[in-house]
């Protein structure tokens, strides 16, 4: 919430905007799910089929996207869910958020998401259409994201950890700058060898520069600098869930200082 507020004015509207119409869209999406049994029932069965696992990468798959939306500045790569995810990752959602621990087995998921959704609906939260109602959705749901990489970071063997190592985005690696070195006696801290005057070499983000053979082999690995550990965006899901969460947090860091 902090970094959204030391957005422009019209920055914020931008995204509140953009907001809107995909909020929209997800809501035609669940009122589709439940008017027709039919597709409810499809759905379900679907998201029946996956393993755990694969519920867990679906819904962090939904998470990330909600988090990459509500702050299109941080770049990375995109993981676009086809629609039959969207809709199971929807409906999942909307089953945890119906979900009563007191009730053994919900027998009819159909008639608890139903009464669940009409009850959000009409909460005050729920009647809310400026700006900051459409922008409080996604930051529920980037909560929720945190509590999903706090989770996952808990679980042992078996499962991918959010502060795992995987290599960097290619195309993030693709982008990065070429730079001459103009002086010598530089050390790459990869191969502890000289960067030679007048070759050129690599620089991340952060400014630390290598040579280009020993970057290269060390980005396909881990999408950190070996100096800083500064962060690139990465294509493994977990991880990149949790280089936003953190690269929001310092955002709104600068914020509150």
């Amino acid at each position: 919430m902090a970094a959204l507020m030391g957005l422009p004015s019209a920055s914020f509207s931008d995204v509140a905007r953009s907001l809107s119409y995909d909020l929209s869209l997800q809501r035609r999406r669940l009122a589709f799910l439940l008017v027709s049994p039919f597709h409810f029932s499809l759905t379900l069965s679907y998201l029946r089929s996956l393993t755990l696992p694969q519920k867990t990468l679906l819904l962090a798959r939904y998470l990330l996207s909600c988090l990459r939306k509500l702050l299109p500045s941080l770049s990375g790569p995109s993981h676009p869910l086809r629609l039959r995810d969207l809709d199971a990752a929807l409906l999942l959602l909307a089953m945890c958020d119906a979900y009563d621990p007191t009730v053994a087995r919900l027998s009819n998921w159909h008639s608890a998401v139903s009464d669940n959704v009409l009850r959000s609906m009409l909460s005050p939260s729920g009647l809310g259409t400026d700006a900051w109602a459409v922008v409080r959705h996604y930051v529920d749901d980037a909560v929720k994201c945190r509590r999903l990489t706090e989770a996952l970071s808990d679980i042992g063997s078996g499962w991918q950890k959010v502060d795992g190592e995987a290599g960097a985005w290619v195309a993030a690696v693709v982008a990065l700058p070429s730079v001459e070195c103009r002086t010598g006696g530089w050390e790459c801290v990869i191969c502890k060898e000289e960067m030679a005057a007048g070759r050129d070499v690599c620089e991340l983000p952060c400014r630390h520069r290598f040579h280009w053979g020993c970057v290269l082999g060390w980005l396909g690995k881990r999408n950190t600098c070996p100096c800083c550990r500064h962060e690139l965006p990465t294509e493994d899901v977990f991880c990149e869930m949790g280089r936003l969460w953190r690269a929001a947090a310092k955002m709104g860091d600068q914020w509150t200082t």
